[in-house]
């Protein structure tokens, strides 16, 4: 059963403009970004996130830091009762990513509802709590140190619930008095935080009665949680309850239903490897589908239309044109078979095919990880990298069929769960 109970959270000082003080997760914050929200002094970009060339020892001292210099100017402040909280955001999609989406999935505007609170860790991949990815151990391990010394979690691991009849969704609606997409905010329950960040709203609201809550623990008794988001800070939590005795940690729970709720992927940009071993593997393993110049609606088309689970088909950019290549279907039964593994295909193939076999130095350092096509395209065009792979998205129902009757984790980096919470709306002093 899952374990969870109401907190003081620590949030931005409302009386300050905390439109500047909040930044992107630290896990989606590139070198541009970082320069950009990094100029603020007062960003909790600064104790969130390490610099790509900063060395990990000299971050965690310097993290520390910043978070007392933060205290000691009154730019944190603790809320006076412990609660749960509604974290709600507003956000859209480009036109490039609306169309990875299927037609029935495109909307002009979507808005997500999450339930913060705290939640009792359990052992990795054992129990109620599950993630679906592979995790690099230096960053847990770094995200460990960081949480042990500053004491605090700066924005909530995401995990989502199933609940088929909207319970939950509909109480917070109810509570706020409005139903989403549309927000009609209530004088008498205005939001502890809201602020925009990047284009998308986030709202943040308290919720201290307590019928209420016990209502919503009841409601999430018995419940499993699948982690979308925070794998390596979730590992961090768990390192903490073995270390330190720390026996709960900060999560969002997100109802998988919600049709606001996207599961997109991350595709690759890939160097230091084999070219000719590379051509030789695609020509042993694939057909070519397509190929065009740039990249188009038709290629997204093309790339969506798939003949059953075993179809697998790969976008790829070499820096001169497009193509989609479809992996032998023969070859994907048999690999499937293999590994007991159905659900996430493309991934498997992508990587036990073609990345992990060319690649000559550390996965860490010379695949990259784009959330939009177009990324991934301009590293290739830039010269840092040489190929790029787009892949297809998947669905919360293929995720859940991975961690709970698969019991198998992705790769790495595979599942780009949006929206994407930020860091500094809603934190919490480790006791």
């Amino acid at each position: 059963m899952v374990d969870i109970k109401p907190f003081k959270a620590t949030v931005l000082n409302p009386e300050l403009a905390v439109d500047k003080l909040v930044c992107p997760v630290y896990d989606t914050i590139d070198a541009a970004n970082y320069e950009r929200f990094a100029q603020e002094r007062n960003n909790i970009i600064h104790v969130t996130t390490r610099r790509k060339d900063k060395d990990r020892d000299e971050f965690i001292v310097h993290a520390a830091r910043e978070l007392g210099r933060f205290r000691s100017l009154g730019i944190l402040v603790e809320r006076e009762k412990p609660a749960f909280y509604i974290y709600g955001i507003m956000f859209t999609l480009s036109p490039e990513i609306l169309a990875l989406l299927p037609e029935k999935d495109r909307r002009q505007k979507y808005f997500v509802f999450g339930l913060v609170s705290l939640v009792k860790v359990e052992e990795p991949g054992k129990g109620n709590i599950v993630g679906h990815e592979n995790i690099f151990e230096i960053n847990s391990k770094e995200r460990y140190r960081l949480m042990k010394a500053s004491m605090m979690n700066f924005s909530p691991i995401a995990a989502e619930y199933s609940m088929p009849d909207h319970e939950l969704n509909n109480l917070l609606e109810e509570y706020l008095g409005f139903k989403r997409p549309e927000l009609a905010l209530d004088p008498e329950k205005p939001p502890v935080v809201d602020v925009v960040i990047n284009g998308s709203r986030h709202l943040l609201w308290e919720v201290t009665d307590e019928s209420l809550m016990q209502r919503i623990k009841t409601m999430m008794g018995g419940r499993r949680l699948l982690i979308l988001d925070g794998h390596h800070r979730y590992a961090a939590s768990s390192l903490m309850r073995e270390k330190d005795g720390i026996g709960y940690t900060m999560m969002m729970l997100m109802e998988g239903g919600d049709r606001a709720l996207l599961l997109l992927p991350w595709h690759r940009a890939v160097r230091n490897f084999d070219a000719s071993e590379l051509e030789r593997r695609i020509h042993a393993n694939f057909s070519i589908e397509w190929q065009g110049e740039r990249n188009s609606e038709e290629f997204y088309s093309v790339l969506r239309q798939r003949a059953g689970e075993y179809d697998v088909k790969l976008g790829m950019y070499d820096g001169k044109k497009f193509s989609i290549i479809r992996a032998d279907e023969k070859a994907v039964r048999e690999l499937s078979k293999q590994r007991k593994e159905v659900v996430g295909l493309d991934l498997i193939v992508l990587h036990d095919w073609l990345i992990n076999p060319i690649i000559r130095g550390k996965p860490e350092e010379d695949v990259s990880f784009s959330a939009s096509p177009s990324e991934a395209v301009a590293k290739v065009d830039s010269g840092e990298f040489n190929v790029a792979f787009i892949l297809n998205p998947l669905s919360i129902g293929d995720v859940e069929r991975k961690a709970f009757v698969e019991r198998r984790n992705f790769p790495q980096k595979s599942t780009l769960f949006l929206p994407k919470v930020a860091e500094g709306i809603v934190m919490r002093k480790i006791e």
